[in-house]
């Protein structure tokens, strides 16, 4: 027998206390006058820690007299109002122990005069506890809360807390893609010699138990999705069958296997959604408790959008098929099977159209995008590569881009950080993305959307795939500005080095949207796009302080490599404004914006000098080339105009 002693107070103690407020706000008042004369000596909530292979466990239990003559009181359990009331108030979470589980050696208490205070005994039964927590459908927190008389707000909360073993299924959450017509996910238990041990031990016994749906299942959806702001939806009973929860005695874990089908038993295809199939343990163990908490399977059923070809465009969504390859050197490393890297470059993919689409802060884009990974027939690439064209795994008309992982890197395979290189010939373009692992356990956060930045990335690099360039080529520093020493960085957008920030801190510009929305589903070349919405005009306005100038000259220095060095084309006007062809003014080369599918170099940022002949004064100013593309998209797509499109450009000499 194992005995927990209690401290007592002794009577001159009990005595000073009776003299002060304080203890008869301890013994808190009530109807019965001599519940009110008494309390326990150590009262809130005290923890018995003990074993389920202890023997019975006695406690002591003092209490209290303050009154003067004879008094009779009563030390009783609460009941399941009052402890639901308890739970309610202290944000716990407490259940009365079982009748046959405890004892107290006195219910009624009679003091005498003088007497101040009275012993009785708590006795507790581990192993008639531990047999009905084995019983219990649901996993519970006991107690014995006792009270005086009716005075349940003065009480003493005995916690049992009895370290026993329990076999626990492990992750609250695993997630399910379905990608076949039927999809097995292997469920694991430990047995744990105590409930919050993090090591697990062997089987007691041979393990045979249930896995079940909560009886209350809709109703914890419902707080679910509440909680989590999430629109989870119950996944339909005849949607998956639930296996047993097996292992041998001695053996090191437990599993149960649990299917979902694409097809309900109805003959009826699964809905398109993201589904939740919540999951228990149940069943009773002779050596075992079991831990009933929920666990969930979240069950994802996406379009795979099989009808859908190449450049599919139904004037609301843009969809393109996305060919995944992976290098076999990180592969091998990897040291996971292919379903591990389905299911993870499912998931990061549904986060990288999600920022794709997100990105468009201003509302601009006309379609929704929808970038749909080609999971089931994932590419293993080795230093050889594979052939863009004619491959029977990337059907033209099927496919216009292919994302290639580079996970291993010290191999003889290099994707880079992140690169995009289109093939007009070919006709689909390739992203390489350098995902390098150390070793096989980085594999998790370089495939997690939370961990990896790889949706920054990729949206990036698709922003090339939809015909952008990068803006940052305008970025010049003061250095490499030989003329004036001015610095420029280019207008805030995902294509000007900024695209790692948060959805929020960076967003596409009314440019790159607009390129965006031209593109649409097509195929495209970064600079054919610019070249084919590009103005044939540019008019410039040149005034000092306000007033045009009747003679002036134009000087036009291109950033050539990273330097402005020196001048490309100048021009004599007069009035106070000039006509000039903007494509011959961009293009290195005469004609070049008429090549295709590339259409040729052209330079991406001119500092323009403007000199008033008559006064001598000059001024500078910058002219990136997406100011002047933008004014030729929307002359010609965005809010298209009849004739030809005009960038007009201003100098004003201070």
């Amino acid at each position: 027998m194992k005995t927990i002693n209690m401290k007592y107070h002794n009577l001159l103690y009990c005595l000073l206390l009776s003299s002060v407020t304080s203890f008869v706000s301890a013994c808190n008042d009530d109807e019965t006058e001599a519940a009110n004369l008494t309390c326990f000596q150590e009262s809130g909530c005290i923890t018995t820690k003990f074993s389920y292979q202890d023997g019975d466990i006695e406690q002591k239990i003092t209490v209290l007299n303050r009154g003067l003559g004879t008094l009779n009181i009563q030390v009783t359990p609460y009941t399941q109002e009052e402890i639901a009331a308890y739970n309610q108030k202290n944000a716990t979470d407490y259940q009365l122990m079982p009748e046959g589980t405890y004892k107290l050696s006195e219910t009624d208490l009679s003091f005498v005069s003088d007497e101040k205070a009275k012993d009785i005994t708590l006795t507790m039964y581990p192993s008639k506890l531990f047999d009905a927590i084995r019983k219990d459908t649901e996993t519970k927190k006991y107690a014995l809360p006792l009270k005086i008389g009716n005075q349940s707000n003065a009480s003493a909360i005995y916690v049992a807390n009895m370290a026993y073993p329990v076999l626990k299924m492990e992750k609250r959450e695993k997630p399910l893609r379905i990608l076949e017509e039927e999809e097995e996910i292997s469920m694991i238990a430990y047995t744990y010699e105590e409930q919050e041990a993090s090591k697990p031990v062997p089987n007691k016994g041979d393990i045979d138990l249930n896995i079940a749906i909560p009886n209350n299942a809709e109703e914890w959806l419902k707080e679910y999705n509440t909680k989590n702001s999430t629109e989870y939806q119950l996944l339909p009973s005849t949607a998956y069958e639930l296996g047993k929860m097996s292992g041998m005695e001695g053996g090191e874990q437990c599993s149960a296997s649990i299917k979902v089908k694409r097809t309900l038993s109805s003959g009826e295809p699964l809905e398109y959604g993201n589904y939740i199939l919540p999951i228990k343990l149940t069943g009773i163990d002779n050596k075992v408790a079991v831990n009933h908490d929920i666990h969930i399977i979240k069950v994802i059923n996406t379009n795979e959008y099989n009808d859908v070809e190449r450049e599919h465009d139904d004037g609301k969504n843009c969809i393109f098929h996305v060919k995944i390859a992976i290098d076999e050197p990180g592969y091998k490393m990897s040291g996971r099977d292919m379903k591990y890297f389905q299911e993870k470059i499912a998931i990061q993919w549904e986060a990288i159209t999600e920022r794709f689409n997100a990105l468009d802060k201003n509302g601009l884009l006309k379609r929704n995008y929808i970038f749909v990974p080609d999971v089931k027939d994932i590419i293993v690439y080795d230093e050889n590569y594979f052939s863009r064209k004619d491959n029977p795994r990337i059907p033209y008309d099927k496919f216009q881009l292919i994302v290639c992982y580079d996970f291993y890197k010290d191999d003889n395979i290099n994707m880079g950080g992140g690169s995009y290189s289109g093939d007009m010939n070919a006709g689909i373009d390739l992203i390489g993305m350098g995902a390098h692992c150390k070793n096989a356990e980085e594999f998790d956060r370089v495939l997690n959307p939370e961990t990896s930045g790889f949706e920054e990335a990729l949206a990036h690099e698709l922003g090339h795939f939809r015909g952008l360039l990068d803006t940052y080529l305008c970025d010049l520093s003061s250095s490499n500005n030989k003329i004036n020493g001015q610095s420029f960085t280019a207008e805030w957008g995902n294509m000007m080095g900024a695209y790692n920030r948060p959805i929020g801190e960076v967003w596409w510009s009314d440019y790159e949207a607009y390129v965006i929305n031209v593109t649409g589903a097509k195929h495209c070349a970064g600079s054919g796009t610019v070249a084919a919405y590009f103005p044939e005009n540019m008019e410039v306005t040149v005034t000092e302080q306000g007033k045009p100038c009747d003679d002036f000259t134009l000087k036009f220095y291109p950033k050539e490599g990273n330097i402005i060095k020196s001048v490309k084309n100048e021009f004599k006007g007069t009035g106070g404004v000039i006509q000039i062809d903007a494509r011959k003014l961009f293009w290195e080369k005469e004609g070049g914006w008429n090549n295709r599918p590339y259409a040729g170099s052209f330079y991406k940022l001119f500092l323009v000098e403007a000199i008033n002949k008559k006064t001598g004064k000059k001024a500078y100013k910058m002219l990136p080339y997406y100011d002047v593309h933008k004014q030729g998209l929307i002359d010609k797509s965005e809010k298209p105009i009849d004739g030809e499109s005009t960038f007009k450009y201003s100098i004003n000499i201070d």
